[in-house]
């Protein structure tokens, strides 16, 4: 068996995407490292990767991925991994809704991860039932293989994973492993994780971790899938064995309803074991959506009860809204933890006796959270947990305020806000930007008796909230944007906030476009750079922007990539702020000297003629 890589930190390395990058990676490959696991943050990124980009990750990851090693790229709201999954070199590639999903699939990748992507929140990921992937990974069952009941059998192993595998007895779950190993031998969550991720690999645990991305997907999308395919998708069989089972399915049977299980014939083909097969039919039944067709089957497999799969309720929101589910659970007087997940948002709500006691959502705690949850959410994954709890619950996220009380003003809320967004031009939509010289008429506004749509006083510290919220409308954000960005207030306050901007004429719809200028410099630099070559080029860029910019912050928005690509920084924009109105005339100013540079180089008319090519192209598309 290989060594565990649970400790082993060497093995990894954090790339940030930037212009050299690629550069970074092909000096990897001349040193002749390899590693088990390459994150490369994209989290400041403000576009996504092309093809042809990807296409280089891909073959830089051949190179430099260990066998079973893995590439794994994180953004705030997703992820994608390329895991080297055979000693030939093969990739596969999977996505991720966001970056703790990927990090649940791949938890020897967490502590590198946590120490060097700015944004990873580890307590996130160490608090159980925080999203639907790590509620089916906890929840999971390891089940060993031949060649681990062999090797539990000799105590062979070193401490820390004989440990682990002592304890697996094909019945305990992760979360019963994890909690005893803790208490017991003192191993942390994600050692634990990290062992059992070893032992899969190494074939002595079934499948579990890439089942966990597999059922998550099926489950949101309402997607039914076959226990072949769920066998295919495991890893536990390939589509030539899919298709000899198949083959003898039909064989053996009289008609589509007197088939034999193909379960029980991958358990007679020594696949996996009844106990294996028990598990996986009991994940279909409960993520598949299968639940008529399978309950037929699961009478021929002894010691599987249907109604008993797992102590949690789980359910959609397309089949209950939230004032629905919150109200149902009040009037079960249920006690516990209601955690509801939808792409990258989760909350959390913990509930005493039918109350609601507690409640957050990222930075959003108490009675916002709730009234964010209630007026604005309508998809996600719902998971009840009876008795259970969460660390990130503490006073801060205390609900004062009677259930009944919190439904009645989120309607009103509710209200108000499609109001809002009905008399905006285009909706949720619509780009908005400050005045240049909002500061000042900010704070000349403020000093004055203000007062919200609904009536309610504009407080003293709504006037710094106000404030510190307008450094997002930039010209660059939609509304919905900006309500993302922006995480300390609820949305409808965000938007009674903008619905005041904009009746004292502070912020105005957006006038100027970034992206019709940004697209003329690009056709330029890209036809210019036919004529000079990509050396030359690039030298009158960096030196272009040098003189236009200097070392001014303007400099830092722009950016010139290897290929002498230029491009502007969405995310530094959105993250520092800048208006848009600001950064269109630093654009210009780069362009003019680039084109003064280029002038030098060659004929002015050749010049002018490409700069008039480009606008006429641009004007046509």
């Amino acid at each position: 068996m290989e060594k565990s890589t649970a400790n082993k930190s060497t093995g990894f390395i954090t790339l940030s995407y930037r212009e050299n990058c690629f550069a970074t990676l092909e000096g990897m490959v001349r040193d002749g490292t390899t590693y088990d696991g390459i994150l490369v943050d994209l989290m400041q990124v403000g576009f996504s990767l092309s093809m042809e980009q990807l296409s280089k990750f891909i073959s830089y990851a051949k190179k430099l991925l260990n066998p079973r090693g893995v590439m794994l790229f994180v953004k705030a709201d997703g992820a994608m991994t390329l895991a080297r999954d055979d000693y030939g070199g093969g990739l596969s590639i999977d996505v991720y809704d966001s970056p703790y999903s990927a990090l649940m699939s791949n938890p020897m990748l967490v502590p590198h991860a946590c120490d060097t992507v700015p944004g990873i929140d580890k307590k996130r990921l160490t608090d159980a039932g925080s999203t639907l992937s790590h509620h089916i990974l906890l929840s999971s069952t390891p089940v060993l293989t031949a060649a681990g009941k062999r090797l539990k059998g000799d105590y062979s192993l070193p401490a820390s994973l004989n440990w682990v595998i002592q304890l697996i007895d094909d019945y305990t779950s992760i979360e019963s492993l994890i909690h005893k190993l803790e208490s017991r031998q003192l191993l942390d969550a994600h050692e634990v994780l990290s062992i059992l991720q070893d032992f899969e690999r190494n074939k002595l645990i079934f499948p579990i971790f890439t089942r966990v991305q597999f059922l998550s997907n099926c489950y949101q999308s309402h997607k039914p899938f076959r226990l072949g395919r769920y066998l295919l998708a495991c890893g536990i069989i390939n589509e030539s064995q899919l298709q000899d089972l198949l083959e003898q399915q039909q064989a053996e049977g009289w008609g589509d309803g007197q088939r034999s299980f193909i379960g029980i014939l991958a358990v007679r083909a020594g696949y996996i074991t009844m106990r294996e097969l028990q598990i996986l039919v009991a994940d279909q039944y409960l993520y598949g959506g299968h639940q008529r067709d399978l309950e037929e089957e699961l009478a021929g497999i002894t010691g599987v009860d249907a109604n008993v799969i797992c102590d949690s309720m789980i359910g959609s929101l397309s089949t209950i809204d939230p004032p629905g589910l919150l109200q149902s659970l009040h009037t079960a007087n249920k006690s516990g933890l209601l955690t509801c997940e939808d792409r990258e948002k989760i909350i959390n709500v913990a509930f005493l006796d039918g109350r609601p006691t507690h409640a957050r959502i990222s930075d959003l705690r108490g009675t916002d959270a709730l009234e964010e949850f209630i007026t604005t959410w309508s998809d996600g994954i719902f998971i009840f947990k009876d008795g259970g709890s969460s660390s990130e619950l503490d006073a801060s996220a205390q609900i004062k305020v009677p259930l009944d009380r919190i439904l009645l003003d989120s309607a009103l809320y509710h209200d108000n806000i499609n109001k809002i967004i009905a008399e905006l031009p285009q909706g949720r939509e619509t780009v908005l930007e400050r005045r240049p010289d909002f500061d000042r008429l900010w704070n000349e506004c403020s000093q004055h008796n203000l007062q919200f749509m609904d009536e309610s006083e504009v407080g003293a510290q709504d006037r710094l909230t106000i404030g510190r919220l307008a450094h997002y409308i930039n010209g660059l954000c939609t509304i919905d944007e900006v309500v993302a960005s922006y995480s300390s207030w609820p949305t409808h306050k965000i938007l009674k906030a903008i619905d005041l901007l904009i009746r004292h004429n502070l912020i105005i719809q957006q006038k100027g476009s970034l992206f019709r200028p940004l697209s003329v410099f690009q056709g330029i630099v890209c036809q210019m750079r036919e004529l000079l070559g990509s050396e030359e080029n690039k030298v009158l860029l960096h030196s272009s922007l040098h003189y236009a910019h200097g070392d001014s912050p303007s400099k830092i928005i722009f950016q010139i990539d290897q290929e002498g690509g230029v491009s502007v920084s969405l995310g530094h924009l959105k993250e520092t702020g800048v208006p848009l109105s600001a950064v269109l005339p630093d654009l210009r100013q780069w362009m003019e000297a680039y084109l003064a540079y280029c002038r030098q180089r060659v004929d002015a008319q050749t010049v002018d003629a490409i700069v008039a090519r480009v606008v006429g192209q641009t004007d046509h598309a």
